[in-house]
């Protein structure tokens, strides 16, 4: 699975992209049992002068699955709190759908 991150107002440094390309690599394990190894993940990530701080950092996630796309978004005062915000979304989102393909795939064997 590729894990591509853009950014927007931030300039990540070593640690930063080593730090959400760990945490995304866990969460691909976890989708890569979707079955289906063309599977992306997109990470955008946004600092904007927000009127309230603990707004001021964005991250979206979309993870591109077989027929699908999951999307989730989290805004904090901090990256890294945002980068796991979303993580929790998106992990979530995964095992909904793996239960959804799961009972489709049920039915029709």
């Amino acid at each position: 699975m590729e894990i591509k991150i853009h950014t927007h107002h931030v300039e990540l440094g070593v640690k930063r992209t080593a730090y959400i390309e760990e945490k995304f690599e866990k969460l691909s394990h976890l989708a890569a049992r979707i079955g289906d190894e063309s599977s992306e993940i997109k990470v955008e990530l946004e600092h904007e002068e927000a009127r309230k701080t603990e707004d001021a950092y964005r991250c979206v996630a979309t993870l591109f699955v077989p027929q699908d796309t999951l999307r989730a978004e989290a805004r904090n005062a901090s990256l890294e709190t945002a980068v796991d915000d979303v993580l929790e979304k998106l992990r979530s989102q995964i095992e909904r759908y793996k239960d959804k393909v799961g009972h489709i795939s049920q039915r029709h064997a």
